[in-house]
């Protein structure tokens, strides 16, 4: 589809950077950013004491642990996921379809945009899945703290426990990834033919398990990380209690 021409006219996605799905009025696309643009400002009037939980419970809000130096990194992580693009490509800019429709007039010269110009950066996704690899353990760091904050003491709390799965949600997420089903084994013609592939087909269909509900993964781990924030920050907000045990 990206060699499309119109009446002999060059394909635009060649020619120009920014993506007619930005430009042409699109209801869906609007909406999401407002929408996105209206949650990033709420949780900005929400903020509360974060740096008083993170001194009186222990508790290390995502956006103010040492993560947040390379989110932009873990954003295009996302963004560039194979999760992610099939739904804002599909569901968003509604282009290009699952199948050989016509509502975007794809049979008559529309061209296809992904993974060109703007969208080139999709093909970084496996160099993005290294930083997110590396900072998964500051997320199991920010549970040990919310343990061993006061010391000589082991605290479990409701805080801390949402903190770990916060933290599982997000490593299964980061190795369901195709780039990981890529690198265990993706890349083999044959499973059977050594012994050390014979080990690397068990890695990939264990794998494989997650990978087949990599986009619930997707937004499932998206979702309790926002949740875990709102929490943190209610908390520290005297909105609600974190109840917590001392071994």
């Amino acid at each position: 589809m990206e060699n499309n021409t119109n009446n002999g006219h060059p394909n635009p996605a060649k020619t120009r950077f920014l993506p007619v799905e930005f430009t042409e009025l699109n209801w869906r696309f609007w909406s999401f950013i407002l929408i996105l643009v209206l949650g990033i400002y709420l949780l900005g009037l929400f903020q509360g004491s974060v740096a008083g939980a993170v001194t009186k419970y222990g508790l290390t809000d995502p956006w103010y642990s040492p993560t947040v130096l390379i989110i932009p990194f873990v954003g295009l992580f996302r963004l560039t996921c194979y999760a992610y693009r099939k739904d804002y490509h599909r569901h968003l800019f509604d282009h290009p379809v699952a199948c050989a429709l016509n509502t975007r007039q794809d049979k008559l010269g529309r061209a296809y945009t992904g993974e060109t110009r703007f969208f080139r950066v999709e093909n970084y996704h496996r160099y993005f899945m290294y930083i997110a690899v590396a900072i998964l353990p500051f997320f199991f760091y920010d549970f040990y703290v919310s343990m061993t904050y006061l010391p000589g003491s082991v605290i479990l709390s409701i805080g801390g426990i949402i903190i770990l799965i916060n933290a599982l949600a997000v490593t299964i997420y980061t190795f369901s990834c195709h780039s990981i089903r890529h690198l265990i084994g993706g890349r083999m013609d044959c499973f059977s033919c050594t012994t050390g592939h014979k080990t690397g087909g068990k890695v990939f269909r264990f794998q494989s398990i997650f990978n087949r509900h990599h986009e619930a993964l997707a937004w499932t781990s998206l979702a309790m990380f926002v949740f875990v924030d709102l929490y943190i920050r209610a908390v520290a907000a005297g909105i609600i209690p974190n109840l917590h045990m001392v071994l």
